[in-house]
């Protein structure tokens, strides 16, 4: 079964290959990358079934190397439920993909570019070393650097440059912290990084490189102050990668923080932890303020961006088994949502001819499938029972208190209404009232735009429902996140003396 963890990245990267090749004959390019994005989610799903439900630790190292320098990739709990969700939004960004794009501007290369993100994402998710986990999100940037320009119109040209710009300066500082571990430490494996910190006696330096590294995943998720580059760029690149930058892009961010801060601090980081629960607090404030100063679909969906990472980051600062289980929960939540509700929003664009609020009304009347693929993921943003949201922020709100995080918990309450008041601004102006503005009315009628919509809209209601087993898939993976030796031990073995596994922490 260790052979499986190679597969996510493998897969969709073939599928590159063959859109590539295939170029003269569309139709059998775009079912073969369909093809192969379905089959990548078999695989996922069955990655998920091992290490997430019955709690397995799947291992496989590159070239025999020991794993304290060679490559190696890891599906726990955490990084199988993270794989299953970039297949999830790369099949619906895939099946939307034809009718949302702007041919002949927007479409060129737009397969073989999508499926190399997505091996990109899920290389992220399983690699075992920050070195690799830079390399894997340099590919997944890169590649989001030429989606968001498709078009190379001059606005959008000019709003992606921020974009650009600080995304390569961190680049930069990644590597750089990494430099900084690997000389101080000799390895940049995580669970031989976690060995070493139980074990003390590390520089001063090597903290300051574990800083940068932490510091440069503050930015690519968006926290304040660092989320200045997200709003303005993800309105103007097209549809489909929008959606896509929007329910992958950040969580990548997320999803470093939640493997690397476990394994490098510990309960008594207090400090620490504090300081990103005041951070979580003041991110989601000032997000979903930013959403309701807007008056464009998509700058309002990005700033919604920036407010939703503070809930997940807010689970990862409560650092007990209840609090890391309700973030992961709102990450699997949020991702499924967040890109719905761009694909939705699109829709909405391509109609009216804008994303303007004022551009389109009464697609409610016209286009009611259209408009409950708004509906659901709205609602679920701003946590109305019983939808996704309202489970996550529940379960965070519940941990908040018991812990005593009294503002931050407010916080997120407050917060939620406010979402629900944007997404009420939404939903006046675009679907409610007179039909007026339709330029395109066919485009909402797209089959394929419809289906990506609503599967995402549909699987939002199922986590919902299905709200007990998914919960107890999150507590598995936060236990493993926190006492760290399961993984330790996957990866380098059991220490020897003592008991197996002890790290001492």
């Amino acid at each position: 079964m260790t052979n499986l963890v190679g597969l996510p990245v493998l897969i969709p990267l073939v599928t590159a290959l063959l859109a590539l090749v295939l170029g003269r004959w569309p139709r059998v390019r775009f079912g073969v990358t369909l093809a192969g994005q379905v089959i990548l989610l078999g695989v996922v799903g069955l990655l998920a079934y091992l290490a997430a439900w019955r709690g397995e630790i799947l291992t496989l190292s590159m070239g025999g190397w020991a794993p304290r320098v060679g490559i190696v990739w890891v599906a726990d709990g955490l990084s199988s439920i993270m794989t299953v969700l970039g297949a999830v939004v790369g099949l619906a960004v895939l099946v939307y993909a034809p009718g949302g794009l702007k041919p002949p501007r927007e479409s060129p290369f737009f397969l073989v570019l999508h499926q190399v993100m997505v091996a990109a994402v899920e290389g992220c998710f399983l690699t075992g070393d920050l070195f690799n986990l830079f390399v894997f999100f340099e590919v997944m940037l890169t590649t989001s650097y030429v989606q968001i320009s498709m078009g190379a119109r001059p606005g959008q040209l000019r709003k992606a440059f921020p974009y650009v710009v600080v995304n390569f300066v961190g680049g930069l500082l990644f590597l750089a912290g990494v430099g900084i571990i690997y000389g101080t430490s000799g390895t940049v494996n995580l669970a031989s990084l976690s060995r070493l910190i139980a074990e003390g006696d590390l520089p001063p330096q090597f903290w300051g490189g574990i800083g940068l590294v932490v510091t440069v995943f503050a930015l690519k998720t968006g926290l304040v102050p660092l989320y200045f580059w997200l709003p303005e760029s993800y309105p103007e690149s097209p549809i489909p990668n929008s959606a896509m930058l929007a329910g992958l892009l950040t969580k990548v961010g997320v999803y470093s923080l939640f493997r690397v801060v476990p394994l490098v601090f510990t309960e008594a980081d207090a400090g620490f932890f504090s300081l990103l629960a005041g951070v979580s607090a003041v991110t989601m404030f000032l997000g979903v303020l930013g959403a309701l100063g807007r008056d464009r679909i998509r700058q309002i969906l990005a700033f919604h961006i920036i407010s939703q990472v503070g809930y997940m980051t807010f689970g990862l600062a409560l650092f007990s088994p209840a609090g890391l289980a309700a973030g992961l929960f709102y990450v699997v939540h949020h991702i499924v949502v967040k890109s719905g509700l761009f694909l939705a929003g699109g829709i909405a664009e391509r109609v009216g001819g804008s994303d303007r609020l004022k551009g389109v009304g009464g697609m409610a009347t016209t286009h009611p499938w259209a408009a409950a693929g708004f509906f659901v993921p709205a609602l679920a943003l701003a946590g109305m029972p019983p939808f996704s949201g309202f489970w996550g922020k529940l379960f965070l709100a519940i941990a908040g208190f018991r812990q005593g995080y009294w503002v931050t918990t407010a916080t997120a309450i407050v917060v939620s209404l406010l979402t629900l008041a944007s997404m009420l601004k939404i939903w006046q102006s675009v679907y409610w009232g007179k039909p007026e503005g339709q330029r395109r009315p066919e485009l909402g009628r797209d089959p394929g735009m419809l289906a990506g919509v609503l599967g995402l809209a549909g699987l939002s209601v199922a986590i919902g429902l299905c709200v007990i087993p998914l919960m107890l898939c999150c507590e598995r993976a936060a236990e493993q996140l926190l006492a760290v030796t399961p993984y330790v031990d996957a990866v380098l073995g059991p220490t020897s003396g003592g008991q197996p596994g002890e790290l001492g922490r």
